[in-house]
């Protein structure tokens, strides 16, 4: 019986003929296949070399400085040596960078940064395929461990310099043949020197030198192990690393970047975990200790700030015009090493002194400005708060606002003015409480009436003692005597920029001037008529050490006025601090100046020297208005602002020299005292009770002789307009009359 189980014969058979089909078909096809395979990478391999080869016609372009921060250094700098850790600020736009060289780069940091971005650096020729590989498998795991990614530090570094972030295979293949280009150049150090000085690690800080300051508040060659590792965690994505914003995250990244160096072999596993255990805040001694710092505030105009408090603010900007004016718009932000002539000692006295004295929120502010033999400018205080008020008061209108009137403090200019004339300053004159003069003004009928202050009858006074004490009405006399355009053209050599209108009552100092302008007058008396323009930037390079700009380059200075005319007028000035307005301002050393106070007191004024230093103080409100009193105390230059001149020039002038003055010759042209500026206000009495000689006397160029009674009372005057009316500068307008005693 047939077994129902058994194969039939012709079914056999016919499997066997489909299963030989089958295998002679599957070499067939296998050979179809690699055929193809091979074609298509031929072509592949064909394609991508005449795109390698297309690529590799680009020329390497030349690499851009990098933008980096200027520094602005004090006169304690010498050149050369003007860096981030002496600079009192440093400017800069969106980039805030310091280039370091390799040698100033720590271990730590270059360990800490190829554990992380590419730790075959010094192997690969600028492309690493099994870096590439790596991070194509790590993506497919979907690993959330810290990964390297396929560009090296040497494509990161063309990507940044020379292309875009374009996300592109033209852009990766370009990077990849620029990356072997630049490794046949350069030397491996030099390109990650230039790739860590270019990286961006956030809040605006590129390069590690930057960074380590901006986390930090070190420099880069003092870095440890955790605050290297934290860096190089932020260079994939700084913002989301902020230990300051994602303290969390920035601990992942931290912690993943030491695991590395551990697995590298940088550091050992004890190490890196004692790092991975601080924190970003700490609790020491009862305080909290930052160990990354806070994130900045909203960056001001400057930059940073070095000095906060001391009122550099101030200056520092128009120590950046200066910089913009010498070398092009911008150009404060190109890495430039600018040396100025500031003093931080001499300006932190200032500051204080000014503080000091004028420490009511709501009161009036003050500005000073300092100036040595040479013309530089050791120290300015502009005002109270540059960040409210935006506006440099000791710089008038190159400061953002504008002049102010000097006062009395204009006087010494015409007492030049009277001396180079061939005057004595022993000349006497009558000293009445109100003078006049006819055709000051263009318009009919109007009278110039100078008043000496609170309407007092001086008598008869010298030139000299009308300095002393600040006699309004001898001086109106000076200005007959000389000429009004002598005294305008006098103030113009001394060192005034401001325009200076040319009639009688410029030498009451009705005509807007700056802190520096008065400055720059009294330290030309002190340089016995050498005019030193004064100046803040010494020396400007670049960040290679080349000489940009030299500041001190011939300035010998300009002998405007004899030398005579120079030490007679400090002779007089001189004495307003031993016996006449400001006997509050006398220092431990031989000095001079002189007080200066506008009408209702808007302006008051002290400007002083030795002869090794000269320094202007002025008070007031930013907007003019009266100062009737403050602290109880009515204002007048002789008060608060000598004080503060006093203050300053103790601590100033402590250890210099004592200063000898030359004997000086009163001059033999002594005016008789019948030229007096006294005449009549007319329908008032013309008696007088304190003038031991004549009570009548003649105006120098005048057709009549009368006479003012002392009780004369004051005519009204005009207050100066607002500062922001445009100064006359053709046009004269009334002017006050009424003056303090300096």
């Amino acid at each position: 019986m047939a077994d129902d189980t058994a194969p039939d014969s012709s079914t056999t058979a016919s499997r066997q003929k489909a299963a030989s089909r089958k295998g002679a078909a599957r070499p067939r096809r296998t050979r179809t296949f690699r055929r193809l395979a091979f074609l298509a990478l031929v072509l592949g391999l064909v394609g991508m070399g005449g795109v390698w080869m297309a690529l590799n016609t680009i020329e390497l372009p030349s690499a851009a400085a990098p933008r980096e921060t200027t520094f602005v250094c004090d006169n304690n700098a010498g050149p050369g040596k003007c860096t981030f850790d002496n600079s009192i600020a440093q400017l800069s736009n969106s980039e805030e960078r310091v280039v370091v060289r390799y040698d100033e780069l720590p271990p730590v940091i270059v360990q800490a940064v190829l554990a992380t971005e590419d730790r075959r650096f010094f192997d690969h020729n600028g492309i690493d395929p099994a870096g590439i590989a790596r991070a194509v498998y790590q993506g497919l795991r979907g690993s959330s461990q810290s990964k390297q990614g396929g560009s090296t530090i040497t494509q990161q570094y063309v990507k940044n310099v020379y292309l875009t972030s374009e996300r592109t295979y033209t852009r990766k293949l370009k990077e990849a043949v620029l990356a072997v280009k630049l490794e046949r150049e350069l030397d491996k150090r030099e390109i990650l020197t230039r790739y860590l000085n270019q990286v961006y690690f956030g809040r605006g800080a590129y390069g590690v030198e930057a960074a380590s300051r901006a986390y930090f508040g070190i420099g880069v060659k003092n870095l440890q192990l955790y605050p290297a590792a934290y860096l190089a965690g932020l260079i994939r994505s700084p913002e989301s690393g902020d230990a300051a914003k994602t303290p969390d995250e920035a601990t992942r990244r931290r912690n993943s970047v030491l695991s590395a160096m551990v697995a590298e072999g940088f550091v050992d596993g004890k190490a890196a975990d004692l790092s991975k255990q601080v924190p970003w805040v700490t609790d020491a001694a009862g305080g909290a200790t930052v160990t990354v710092l806070p994130r900045p505030p909203k960056r001001s105009d400057f930059g940073s700030i070095r000095y906060t408090g001391v009122g550099e603010e101030f200056w520092l900007e128009q120590v950046r015009q200066s910089v913009r004016q010498k070398l092009g718009p911008g150009a404060e932000t190109r890495g430039l090493r600018v040396y100025t002539t500031f003093d931080p000692k001499l300006q932190d006295y200032a500051v204080k002194a000014v503080n000091a004295t004028l420490d009511q929120p709501d009161g009036p502010v003050g500005a000073m400005v300092a100036v040595d033999d040479q013309g530089r400018i050791r120290a300015m205080v502009g005002g109270r708060n540059y960040e409210t008020d935006k506006v440099n008061l000791a710089l008038g209108t190159a400061g953002g606002g504008s002049g102010r009137q000097p006062g009395s403090t204009f006087k010494p200019i015409a007492l030049a003015a009277f001396v180079e004339a061939g005057y004595s300053v022993k000349s006497p004159f009558r000293a009445p409480p109100v003078t006049q003069f006819p055709n000051v003004y263009a318009t009919p009928g109007k009278l110039w009436q100078p008043k000496n202050f609170e309407k007092e009858d001086l008598g008869v006074l010298t030139v000299e003692q009308a300095t002393w004490k600040s006699s309004n009405t001898v001086y109106a006399a000076l200005a007959k005597e000389v000429g009004p355009a002598k005294v305008a053209e006098m103030g113009k050599r001394l060192g005034i920029t401001a325009p200076l209108a040319a009639n009688y009552s410029l030498v009451l100092g009705t005509t807007e001037v700056s802190v520096l302008d008065m400055a720059t007058v009294y330290s030309t008396f002190a340089n016995r008529g050498v005019l030193r323009t004064p100046y803040m930037i010494k020396r400007i390079e670049d960040a290679s050490g080349r000489v940009l700009f030299d500041g001190e380059a011939g300035r010998a200075g300009q002998q405007v006025i004899p030398r005579e005319v120079a030490d007679t007028v400090t002779s007089v000035l001189q004495g307003v601090l031993t016996k006449g307005t400001a006997t509050g301002a006398a220092i431990r050393t031989l000095a001079a100046g002189k007080t200066g106070t506008t009408q209702d007191s808007k302006d008051a004024w002290f400007s002083g020297y030795t002869c090794h230093l000269t320094a202007t103080v002025w008070m007031g409100f930013q907007q003019p208005k009266a100062m009737d009193s403050y602290k109880g105390r009515k204002v007048t230059g002789g008060s608060f602002p000598a004080t503060i001149w006093r203050d300053f020039m103790n601590k100033a002038t402590k250890g210099q020299s004592p200063c000898k003055y030359p004997a000086v010759n009163a001059g033999k042209n002594v005016l008789n005292q019948s030229l007096s500026a006294v005449t009549t206000v007319p329908g008032q009495s013309t008696t007088s009770s304190t003038s031991s000689t004549s009570s009548t006397s003649t105006v120098p160029g005048a057709s009549s002789t009368t006479v003012v009674p002392t009780t004369a009372r004051p005519v009204p005057t005009t207050a100066r307009p607002p500062t922001t009316v445009p100064r006359p500068t053709t046009t004269v307008r009334p002017v006050p009359t009424t003056l303090a005693p300096g």
